[in-house]
């Protein structure tokens, strides 16, 4: 959810309370995004600017960010030049997605100078750009060459130039008259008001056509906004997860009413500023895994053919056999023979190619020799293709595994096993590093006030299962699919209803999540052994029971989860 101009402008209102602070701090949690800290009218603020593509906004924030050990060259310049420095002035020009906060700090000759952040929130096309007092930028987060476009170049030492304006009206000046006729006569009005005013997503826009309709409504609307009226809210799912943020309150959806636009968009970025963060973390794991499901599949796949040459393999016996047998009626120099193949009900003749240039018993032996050769190859493939099959699950489990990480430190429990598997490459270490404290598992609590623990990783897993269970709990887990350890605190036989609820976490993390009758093996914590020198994740089991479940995310939902 990228911000729109007219989000923009009431969280600009808000930004205004800055005006007149002292920048003390800036950071750069991410590479397209500045948590800049403000000490303004005896409080401290935190100002986030986000050149997100997909997440671009600019806003007051409370949440905590993680910032890299070293920070970014954008930084660092924003540190040298505007800590210390006073905000004269926050504008967004003709309510379009662009933010201008004027800043007065000291310059290299240590005069005071008036230099301008601005943050430009428009999609793909977002940035941020530090410019001089004389209109000429210093640097961008994100630079633009002539290569990249030829509308606009966003280089140090170029001067600077507004995203190029389109010719709208500003909703907030416009009359009634103005928003009747941009709705006259048009087909779809959302798109109507899109074209004719500034600050409008097609997504707000259609909102506001189907809350208000009408101009006088629209206009009354704009009124209201334009000296800070407005009820923030907070669009929610089925499942209460935010989905959007709106200005407004509409009447039949299912929202949260918060105190600012601000702690809105902080609700909703919450969860999904975390879930764009680990995408990009786990980008390059996700391929390696790939890659190296694809060599397995090719593997698998030449071994199969290997297994699928048994006709050939007793064809080869056999010819070495019917040459042997025949040996006083051939000759050198015959390049085939017609022989008896008594193992026919009746016997017949068959067709034996020879190479003219051996003897009788030199070409039995070729057949011979083939015929072991090709043996050994089935034989030999039969157990590769076993390991690679086992491997193959092994990979497609920690590729489920990715999907559950919702936290750095599951993430790194994943990239630790897979270095130590050799999938990926352990990197030479200049000192030693902490020992990071062991991720827990996702803890339910079922209909029947029961306990279900769900491993989100191979490490989780296997202490689940191997450590944390008791006997006589109930352990389930995916028939023959991978997926998580579900462990089911019963002390006991569960019952019914928490059983189908543990059976729903099986299988909807899992491989199998969006299938139908997901087989669910159940069995007590006593019978699962783990094999010797298995790899992380892999048990055996016994004197299971199966249940069939269709994987419900409402069911997962529904269900209280324990901190």
């Amino acid at each position: 959810m990228s911000i729109d101009g007219l989000t923009l402008y009431l969280t600009t209102l808000e930004i205004k309370a800055l005006i007149g602070g002292r920048i003390d701090k800036v950071q750069q949690p991410g590479k397209d995004e500045l948590l800049i800290g403000v000490r303004a009218h005896g409080e401290n603020h935190k100002l986030l600017l986000s050149a997100s593509a997909a997440h671009a906004r600019a806003q007051l924030t409370w949440l905590k960010r993680t910032n890299p050990a070293e920070a970014p060259t954008f930084c660092m310049l924003l540190r040298r030049r505007l800590i210390g420095g006073t905000i004269l002035s926050i504008e967004q020009p003709n309510l379009d997605r662009v933010l201008v906060i004027t800043i007065e700090a000291q310059n290299d000759l240590g005069d005071r100078v008036a230099f301008q952040l601005i943050a430009e929130l428009m999609g793909k096309h977002s940035n941020i750009i530090l410019v001089n007092e004389h209109g000429l930028i210093i640097d961008a987060i994100r630079r633009i060459g002539i290569d990249m476009s030829q509308v606009r170049i966003v280089l140090p030492g170029a001067k600077y130039e507004l995203p190029p304006q389109q010719s709208k009206l500003n909703p907030l000046e416009a009359s009634e008259a103005d928003f009747a006729e941009a709705l006259s006569g048009a087909i779809r009005t959302d798109k109507a008001l899109v074209g004719r005013f500034y600050g409008l997503s097609p997504s707000m826009a259609s909102m506001l056509i189907s809350e208000l309709g009408e101009a006088a409504e629209l206009h009354k609307f704009y009124q209201k906004l334009s000296i800070g009226e407005c009820s923030p809210t907070v669009l929610l799912n089925k499942f209460d997860e935010p989905i959007g943020v709106l200005p407004f309150a509409p009447k039949g959806e299912h929202i949260k009413s918060a105190v600012s636009i601000s702690q809105a968009l902080d609700e909703y970025y919450a969860q999904h500023d975390v879930f764009e963060h680990m995408h990009k973390k786990t980008s390059s794991v996700r391929r390696v895994l790939k890659n190296n499901i694809e060599r397995c599949e090719r593997k698998i796949g030449i071994y199969n053919e290997s297994l699928g040459s048994d006709k050939l393999i007793e064809q080869s016996r056999l010819c070495g056999e019917l040459i042997t047998a025949n040996m006083h009626v051939l000759k050198t120099g015959m390049d085939k023979a017609a022989l008896l193949n008594y193992y026919l009900d009746p016997p017949n003749y068959m067709e034996i190619k020879l190479e003219p240039r051996f003897s009788p018993g030199e070409n039995a032996q070729r057949y011979y020799k083939r015929y072991q050769k090709l043996k050994s190859a089935r034989d030999m493939a039969s157990d590769r293709r076993a390991k690679a099959l086992e491997e193959l699950d092994y990979l497609e489990g920690q590729l489920d595994n990715l999907d559950k990480c919702t936290a750095e430190a599951e993430l790194n429990e994943l990239i630790d096993e897979l270095k130590a598997q050799g999938y990926i490459m352990r990197e030479k270490m200049r000192e030693k590093q902490r020992k990071q404290p062991e991720t827990k598992p996702m803890r339910y609590v079922s209909s029947d006030g029961i306990e279900i623990c769900v491993g989100k990783n191979n490490r989780q897993n296997d202490n689940l299962t191997l450590r944390f269970a008791d006997g006589e709990d109930i352990w389930l887990h995916t028939k023959n699919i991978p997926g998580s350890h579900v462990l089911i605190k019963s002390d006991g036989e569960a019952p019914n209803q928490t059983l189908i609820e543990a059976g729903h976490l099986a299988a909807y993390f899992s491989k199998a999540r969006g299938g139908e009758n997901v087989p669910v093996d159940y069995t007590p914590r006593k019978h699962i052994k783990k094999p010797s020198g298995s790899k992380p994740g892999m048990v055996i089991y016994s004197t299971n029971k199966t249940i069939f479940i269709t994987p419900d995310e409402a069911v997962v939902k529904r269900l209280k989860r324990m901190e």
